[in-house]
């Protein structure tokens, strides 16, 4: 009932218009006028920034140091590090109330139920940034994280021992075991025999060289299996490459041809806002209005009451790219074009002329 009665009113709103008796441009010099009053705001156009941000992390392998000689490897990563990259920057354009064209509409006593009726809903402004939040995160894999080297042996010591037997004297083969410390370079040497062995594992299952025939799921996953093994033992030689993403969301309201979107360095991250860091690599949007389109100026009234005359949006037409500031054609990303209304034209409807604010600004 309640939305049925909403839908009354907004239709009766429509059919009566607004037959105000003016329209003054906020703000207002000296006393505001009084009566019943609406207040409505003219768009502008916000961005919502989304940019993805890989976050690499480089760890060494136990055994780098070995990956050379013992395996013939030389792109093997030889110390720890953490660094950024950018990965993707999106802009999603959003309508919304522009605080600095603002006007206030007097209305009839008549229209008081309108007034009442609009205050009930007043319009969401500018909406607020949101925080950096991480998206994906790939840990170190279990092998790595908990690999434990061997640091010991077991070393067989041959030896014969004198025994008599019978009354004779008789040499005794014998033997005994002991624990001998393992060198660094003894354990790459275990690992580096680990990866041979599952690579020539994997050769004698492809050969076929088994008594028992397997069949092809099983061959799979034993494959699989060992190619994993193998990776495994090779990422101790190697070292890991983990990379998570995170995303930056926020919202720019641009005010110039050349708007400071967000500074990067490759150790730091993304610096966005007010904590852009000018010393860094800063990047910046960039908009070139439409050929041949007129966006500067404005024929709104001026003085203490406008009349009865609404002030409308003319956007301007303009392509939008990223730029990386002080190169110039640096284009990075081009985001197409887009009706920036900040950037447009106000004009004005003709003198007594009556229209629905809802679709000329924000009514609040």
């Amino acid at each position: 009932m309640k939305k049925f009665i909403s839908v009354a009113l907004l239709c009766c709103f429509v059919a009566f218009a607004w037959s105000q008796k003016a329209v003054y441009p906020l703000p207002i010099e000296g006393s505001a006028p009084k009566g019943n009053a609406v207040h409505y705001a003219l768009p502008q156009t916000g961005l919502e920034v989304t940019v993805t941000v890989t976050k690499v992390r480089e760890i060494k392998g136990y055994y780098t140091e070995y990956a050379q000689t013992l395996l013939g490897l030389t792109n093997v990563i030889s110390e720890n590090r953490t660094f950024y990259k950018v990965k993707n920057v999106k802009i999603d354009p959003v309508k919304v109330p522009n605080p600095d064209k603002t006007f206030l509409v007097l209305l009839d006593n008549n229209q008081q139920k309108i007034v009442c009726d609009l205050a009930e809903e007043p319009t969401t402004w500018l909406p607020e940034s949101v925080g950096k939040y991480s998206t994906k995160s790939k840990p170190i894999p279990n092998f790595f994280k908990n690999y434990s080297d061997p640091s010991y042996t077991e070393m067989e010591d041959l030896f014969t021992e004198t025994k008599i037997i019978d009354g004779i004297v008789t040499q005794v083969p014998a033997n005994r075991t002991k624990l001998v410390n393992v060198t660094n370079s003894q354990k790459a040497q275990q690992a580096a025999d680990a990866i041979s062995k599952s690579r020539q594992d994997q050769y004698n299952l492809v050969k076929g060289d088994q008594e028992t025939p397997y069949s092809a799921d099983a061959l799979n996953l034993m494959l699989k299996e060992l190619k994993q093994w193998e990776e495994n033992y090779l990422s101790l030689f190697t070292g890991l490459v983990l990379e998570d993403e995170i995303t930056y969301k926020f919202m720019v309201y641009p005010s110039d041809l050349e708007t400071p979107l967000f500074s990067f360095n490759q150790d730091g991250g993304l610096q966005y806002g007010y904590n852009i860091n000018k010393s860094d690599k800063c990047y910046t949007l960039s908009l070139s209005p439409t050929i041949g389109l007129d966006y500067s100026g404005s024929d709104v009234p001026t003085g203490k009451a406008a009349g009865y005359r609404y002030c409308t949006p003319a956007p301007m037409n303009a392509t939008l790219v990223l730029k990386e500031a002080g190169v110039p054609d640096a284009h990075i990303y081009d985001f197409g074009t887009l009706n920036m209304y900040q950037f447009g034209r106000i004009q004005v409807m003709p003198l007594h002329q009556d229209v629905d604010l809802h679709k000329i600004g924000f009514i609040y």
